[in-house]
């Protein structure tokens, strides 16, 4: 299929995760549904998980089936199409994106390879884990980048600690070490340990004493690009739950036993988790564009790539500098939903002639859960960078609750997003608070 010069501009967004989704929403409402440009989101996956969220995924805190956004009928009601796929390629010659076959569990065929043309491409393709290459870590460690390793890292923990409460052994443990001690391993480190304190008052077998959980961060600290207060509070935090920090520690190996550690020393481990770096990708560096050592395109700071202008990258698969010469911009949902946002309104001034201003990206602070009912959240990017100030527990935990409301707001409107909200407490009223099967 060609593109849509003929009538209409066409508009490709690949990848539909948090910023690809809010920006073909966006595009879908301004101009899709209007008539005045053509929007097409591809993505693998049928629906949509907000990836911050996928450590609750992963616990039973969230229950996909209840919060997962089809694509199919988002995109009737916002203005857009979707095509359903793997991207396998692309022609920047004739401007058109390879798909590749699609299959079922069955390996039947469903549909042939195909090709969307577009006008303009926006890669949105987000990151997978990054394993430094460290030996055994593919073979021995889970990982959390889909809703699909969310839901297999469930049934793990849910699995081993039945065996380990069933034994009838009152100080057999069941230990998991994660490696990572940035936000995501934070707080799946603390919504794992909530987890078992809530099964246990269920009436597993598992105690909470059973649960031995180590966080493995080779920096000195754990959340070592945030404030050193906001550190210290979480690191306070996770001890009062039993959490165990192993910080200046890196791994040498992974076995099906544990961690071998740098320094020497070995940690057992049960379940064995990689949560430490992300990169993009591998196939992103077959395309033609120019990308960094971490697979990542390399844009300029309107988000064009180097190599073409005709296309955009956003998220966590782009290096997007923080202004003219300015440091990367780091792999966040944060910067995601800000580039989303801004390219939404850069593309409809492109498509009327007018020239657009740089991408800026505005900090809004770092925040991070630790728990059902806390969070830490420093605000020093918003008061002023000479301002360590932080807040924490319940309050810093409404603000943590409330971005993923906000991301609600942008894909469904805040009429629905309410309603959404409202039927979320509705449920949690009448239904377990984890999903226990």
């Amino acid at each position: 299929m060609g593109s849509s010069k003929a009538s209409i501009p066409r508009i490709v967004i690949v990848g539909g995760g948090a910023g690809g989704l809010e920006l073909a929403t966006k595009l879908g409402r301004r101009l899709g549904a209007k008539k005045r440009a053509e929007i097409v989101l591809i993505d693998a996956a049928a629906t949509h998980i907000w990836k911050p969220l996928l450590h609750e995924v992963a616990t039973g805190a969230l229950n996909t089936g209840e919060d997962e956004v089809n694509y199919f009928g988002h995109a009737h009601r916002n203005g857009y199409r979707f095509e359903f796929g793997y991207m396998d390629g692309l022609d920047r010659e004739r401007k058109v994106v390879r798909i590749a076959e699609v299959r079922d569990d069955t390996d039947e065929l469903l549909a042939e390879p195909r090709e969307i043309g577009y006008d303009t491409l926006v890669l949105a393709l987000g990151a997978i884990a990054n394993d430094f290459g460290t030996p055994g870590a593919q073979d021995h460690c889970m990982f959390l980048n889909t809703p699909e390793d969310a839901e297999k890292l469930r049934k793990k923990i849910l699995a081993l600690s039945f065996a380990v409460g069933a034994s009838g052994n009152p100080v057999k443990k069941l230990n998991i070490g994660i490696v990572g001690g940035g936000p995501t391993g934070v707080e799946l480190a603390a919504e794992i340990d909530h987890t078992i304190r809530e099964m246990h008052n269920y009436g597993a077998g598992l105690t909470p004493a059973q649960l031995e959980i180590t966080i493995i961060e080779g920096a000195e600290r754990i959340l070592s690009t945030a404030p050193e207060s906001l550190s210290h509070y979480a690191t306070d935090a996770l001890a009062e739950r039993g959490i165990l920090v192993a910080c200046n520690s890196r791994v040498s190996e992974v076995t099906d036993a544990g961690f071998a550690l740098a320094n020497g020393r070995t940690i057992a481990s049960d379940i064995r988790v990689w949560a430490a770096g992300v990169k993009a990708a591998p196939w992103l560096t077959t395309l033609g564009l120019a990308t960094n050592r971490f697979n990542q395109i390399e844009v300029t700071t309107t988000l064009q790539t180097l190599t073409d202008k005709h296309i955009f990258a956003l998220g966590d698969c782009a290096n997007a500098p923080d202004g003219e010469g300015g440091k990367p911009l780091s792999a966040t949902a944060q910067v995601a939903h800000q580039q989303a946002s801004w390219l939404a309104d850069a593309l409809e001034t492109l498509l009327a002639g007018r020239e657009v201003k740089p991408f800026v990206f505005k900090p809004q602070g770092v925040i991070v859960s630790i728990g059902k009912h806390t969070a830490v959240a420093s605000l020093a990017s918003v008061v002023g960078p000479k301002r360590d100030y932080y807040v924490e527990g319940r309050g810093a935990k409404l603000i943590y609750a409330s971005l993923y409301r906000l991301h609600q707001a942008a894909v469904h409107g805040w009429v629905l997003a309410g309603l959404l909200w409202i039927g979320d407490k509705l449920r949690r009223a009448a239904q377990p608070a984890l999903k226990l099967h």
